[in-house]
């Protein structure tokens, strides 16, 4: 199928028929009408007859009753399965054209949205999944996150024809978040105001992975929370007045830094904060912000099995967040039922997906902790550092998505058995189905990118995945090409990669920061060495330099 005309899509005003699909399926689309869908979240396949929904939960907190109408829909109509995405959304597949229409409707009536979930619009704002209840978030910055995913969302209809491409936008003040603010085109970090305690953010912007990754920049130290939607508005009122509109390959907004310059983006974006916050009125709800807490009454609450990544303390002694792991965010339709039970009766009625593709379960009496681990056994769900798998994060690839060019499920259960991350299951391992970074593989422990390659035992091209190394977020370094492979050869790559990262080592050394330090060269050299002719090392000469190949996707 031809690739849609954007541009054009967007100036006609994203008409959809839902009715007419219902009614005579999808043959009748053209590539501009599968765009305008996807503004509504409902995204082409790799099968025809058949959609992907993609579900806005916005912060990533869904209440248990909306929860059990994801689980209902999947049963009916998603072929049984739930997938979580990176940015906390969820994704039903394979439903029929002729039940699309009720299946949006069906999830509007829980209070469920898919507007504005996919193609040039403002994507998933995201939150910290400890916001509130963390010892590392100064507030909780849920309220406002969510205030700023309703203002921008509700004047969609005329937003989305003019947005040159798509908006991520983060929240939240731990370490992990403000690793997440130098990948989002908008990030807010939760601060508080160094004289006075006020709650605010720091703001960024102009981050992004993708085939061009880009580091944010910082435009604001310190936002009070009144003026967040303010300081929201602008960007997107930035973006919309300098993003390229008629050629989506160079839409996204960190190429409106790097065309304007940062001092020059960043004086615009302070002029244009300072209009808007004379129009974007928001009172913002009250918030606790942390003070000195006691972190001895907290500790000495001590849980079945102890404290761990997997069962995290709270502010308030005696609670705990347990995070459950999700193999490639890959859940059945009971599975989400069982966490939504486990919610209302161990929790606080509500989950939270993570950005890992996992769920958290919040406010968890510790003395419950041994009985949420009884309960998801049933299932075979376990906490994270619990379980006998490795952590390997994913998109849904090839096998559904129309613009995947690998299996990344295929490849990360060959993984999930992997005896090296076995050894390591902190190594986290993100595979993304083509260039796109949904599984974001510039920031995993290992990262592999689904494309076609050429290695020398080949002699054609064949399904394979560029191998990324040396991503080092808190040292503000993504991962980098180092070669290729063949896909039915990755598993012997990640094993090597393994080893020579625990050979090389200092202490408790991440591995993208072993790499840095011994040399990325070294490594392609050992990969090289161990896979003669299944590697291949650099990337694939033949692919193209810049966004316009993925561009659909977006």
């Amino acid at each position: 199928m031809a690739p849609p005309d954007i541009p054009a899509a967007k100036r006609a005003g994203l008409p959809v028929d839902l009715e007419r699909l219902s009614r005579e399926g999808d043959a009748w689309l053209t590539p501009e009408d599968r765009y305008a869908l996807k503004t509504h979240g409902v995204c082409t396949q790799a099968q025809g007859g058949v959609f992907m929904i993609r579900i806005r939960i916005p912060g990533g907190v869904v209440l248990t009753d909306q929860v059990r109408v994801i689980a209902r829909a999947a049963r009916h109509h998603g072929a049984n399965w739930v997938h979580l995405t990176t940015r906390q959304n969820a994704e039903l597949h394979w439903v029929d054209s002729a039940h699309v229409a009720g299946v949006l409707a069906s999830l509007e009536r829980g209070g469920l949205s898919t507007r504005s979930s996919c193609g040039h619009t403002l994507r998933n704002v995201m939150c910290s999944e400890d916001a509130g209840v963390g010892l590392d978030e100064p507030f909780d910055c849920l309220p406002d996150a969510r205030a700023v995913s309703d203002a921008i969302v509700a004047r969609s209809a005329r937003l989305n024809c003019v947005l040159p491409s798509r908006v991520n936008l983060a929240f939240g003040g731990s370490p992990r978040c403000r690793e997440d603010a130098l990948v989002n085109d908008g990030a807010f970090v939760s601060v508080l105001d160094a004289s006075t305690g006020e709650p605010g953010y720091e703001v960024w912007a102009g981050g992004s992975l993708g085939k061009s990754p880009r580091l944010a920049v910082r435009l604001g130290e310190f936002v009070p929370r009144r003026h967040v939607l303010a300081a929201a508005e602008a960007l997107i009122e930035l973006f919309v007045q300098h993003g390229d509109l008629e050629h989506p390959g160079k839409g996204r907004m960190k190429f409106v830094v790097d065309r304007l310059g940062e001092d020059v983006f960043r004086d615009a974006w302070t002029k244009t904060f300072a209009r808007c916050r004379r129009d974007a009125a928001y009172v913002p709800a009250p918030v606790d912000v942390v003070g000195d807490t006691a972190r001895h009454a907290i500790l000495a609450a001590v849980p079945d099995g102890g404290w761990s990544r997997g069962v995290r303390p709270q502010r308030i002694a005696g609670l705990a967040s347990l995070t459950v792991d999700v193999p490639m965010g890959d859940l059945h339709a009971a599975d989400v039922e069982l966490l939504a039970d486990l919610a209302d009766r161990h929790a606080d009625g509500a989950l939270t997906l993570s950005r890992d593709q996992s769920v958290v379960l919040r406010n968890v009496a510790v003395d419950d902790v041994a009985a949420v681990r009884v309960r998801l056994a049933e299932r075979n769900l376990a906490l994270v550092d619990e379980s006998p798998v490795a952590t390997v994060r994913a998109c849904t690839g090839s096998a559904v998505c129309a613009l995947g060019i690998t299996d990344a499920p295929a490849t990360g259960t060959e993984l999930l058995l992997s005896p090296a991350l076995a050894r390591h299951n902190s190594i986290r391992v993100h595979v993304s189905g083509c260039p796109n970074s949904c599984a974001q593989h510039q920031l995993g422990d290992i990262g592999l990118a689904g494309t076609k390659v050429r290695v020398p035992g080949r002699g054609s091209m064949t399904d394979g995945f560029h191998v990324y190394l040396g991503a080092d977020p808190a040292g503000r370094e993504v991962g980098q090409v180092v070669g290729r492979v063949a896909g039915d050869d990755v598993p012997l790559a990640v094993d090597a990669v393994v080893g020579a990262w625990e050979a090389m080592r200092h202490g408790n050394e991440p591995v993208g920061r072993t790499v840095r330090r011994v040399g990325i060269d070294a490594f392609a050299a050992h990969l090289d060495a161990v896979l003669a002719d299944r590697w291949a090392t650099g990337p694939e000469p033949e692919q193209p330099d810049d966004d316009a190949a993925v561009s659909a996707a977006n």
